[in-house]
């Protein structure tokens, strides 16, 4: 019997780097080889299951648990592929390393964890005389920049069975009904998130006029604009901060992720600079 360390190991290995919508290709990108190792496994185990394209080379994989008892509810298990990318990390990324009780590698926590622990627990419970439940695990694919692997999921319930497309109807089947419950393999540690923030991401651009930094009053400087920008966003975050809040989770957030531009040190005044600004907000407080 495979344990959940072992298994953890096994998906670490899988790289399933989400490009977040940067155009990156490699062998570490998408989710393809952690969804044939979800194939692999369901079949050895005796378990149903089915892949739903989502987008080329990313594909949902679902699997059922029947249960043993007419008139089970279905309850959903969601744990995503994807995991963010690995720049900046100062540890071998796909190779896991038991340290101090810890596994360390790419997804470990985020979500490859928790998607272990679902995957030996179905396993466990498939052992089970009986059974009151039934259970749908989806593996969801571009949890990490989209939700699209997620939404195409809810698609499977939300339509009828003979209006879904054709390639989809084998993991409609699967669902066969709404779930009465989903659980999600998010790390929390073991407490209940019953609400959480949306969120709204703009990005922003500043245009300018390049020329050579021996004469920047020649050109228009983009980064000047997008810094003052910046500042701004800053000043509206610690404003937000400030409020009282009015919902468990608390008030409004923004920040700002990324920002890219520039062409060179030698050329004073740069064509673009562009940043990456997102706002989190309670249910209670919507962005404007």
């Amino acid at each position: 019997m495979i344990d959940h360390v072992a298994t953890l190991a096994d998906l670490v290995r899988r790289p399933s780097v989400n490009p977040m919508g940067r155009t990156l290709s490699g062998p570490e990108y998408l989710e393809g080889r952690v969804s044939e190792y979800l194939v692999q496994r369901f079949s050895a185990a005796g378990l149903a299951w089915a892949r739903q394209n989502v987008a080329p080379g990313r594909d949902n994989v679902l699997a059922v648990l029947e249960a043993t008892e007419p008139g089970s509810p279905t309850i959903l298990w969601d744990a995503h592929q994807d995991t963010v990318p690995v720049d900046g990390m100062t540890i071998a990324p796909f190779t896991p390393v038991i340290r101090d009780g810890r596994l360390y590698g790419r997804g470990s926590c985020d979500v490859k964890g928790g998607m272990a622990a679902m995957l030996v627990a179905i396993e466990r419970l498939r052992r089970e005389p009986r059974r009151n439940v039934r259970i749908v695990f989806a593996a969801s694919v571009n949890e990490e920049f989209g939700f699209t692997g997620a939404k195409a999921v809810a698609r499977l319930w939300q339509v009828p069975l003979e209006s879904c497309r054709s390639a989809d109807r084998p993991a409609a089947e699967l669902l066969a009904c709404s779930p009465i419950a989903a659980i999600v393999a998010e790390p929390t540690e073991l407490d209940i998130v019953a609400t959480h923030k949306g969120a709204v991401r703009w990005r922003l651009v500043a245009h300018g006029r390049a020329c050579h930094s021996a004469f920047p009053e020649k050109g228009a400087n983009a980064i000047y604009p997008a810094a003052r920008a910046a500042l701004a966003i800053e000043s509206l975050a610690a404003e937000l901060a400030g409020r009282a809040p009015e919902h468990p989770c608390g008030p409004p957030t923004l920040s700002i992720g990324t920002v890219h531009g520039g062409l060179g040190i030698c050329v004073s005044d740069f064509r673009i600079a562009s940043s990456t600004a997102s706002r989190s907000a309670s249910s209670a407080e919507r962005p404007r």
